[in-house]
């Protein structure tokens, strides 16, 4: 597989914010509707700048009420966690930037914390905002897709399994998760 989606580098988000607020929003949803529920967010309250749009300020989304995202089709939850994340952010009890300079174990925890904020949405978080190398979000149904797909079997891998296999590509799990999601792309 690595042969045959050679070079899959690891892109990273430019902001650590925004970064974050994808992740939270993509959480359990299909990528055709996180795509949409995301693209929502952002033309709805970002900035569009010559032609590109760019997510909402921390405090811009902090001053919305739960009812404004539900209008864009976000469930209840999703409407809590981006709002009140926000509002954490803005009230200085989160430091986004503070967080992005510890080692990976200790992100976990503090960003684990966060209500809303689970292992999948921190390990892609540290993945796609901080481009760290050694992630493997082994709960993620794309990525157990793809192994199934690959090692050819009836159902998907259990998230022990993944595991396991994936210690064999330390220290470079996150090109791994990479190839997987690349290689369903098609």
């Amino acid at each position: 597989m690595f042969h045959q989606y050679q070079g899959t580098p690891i892109v990273r988000d430019f902001n650590l914010y925004d970064s974050l607020m994808k992740v939270i929003i993509h959480q359990q949803l299909n990528m055709k509707f996180a795509f949409t529920l995301s693209t929502r967010f952002v033309q709805k309250y970002g900035e569009e700048v010559d032609g590109s749009w760019f997510y909402p300020e921390p405090e811009t989304v902090a001053k919305l009420n739960y009812e404004d995202l539900r209008e864009l089709q976000f469930s209840q939850r999703k409407a809590e966690y981006v709002i009140d994340t926000s509002k954490k952010i803005v009230d200085g009890d989160l430091d986004l930037q503070e967080i992005s300079k510890l080692p990976t174990e200790d992100v976990m925890k503090r960003l684990g914390k966060v209500r809303g904020i689970g292992p999948w949405t921190v390990e892609n978080w540290l993945l796609f905002a901080l481009g760290r190398d050694d992630l493997f979000p082994a709960a993620d149904i794309g990525i157990q897709n793809a192994l199934k797909k690959w090692w050819q079997m009836d159902k998907k891998p259990s998230k022990d399994d993944v595991e396991k296999k994936a210690e064999e590509w330390t220290p470079y799990r996150s090109y791994a998760a990479l190839t997987l999601w690349r290689s369903i792309e098609d």
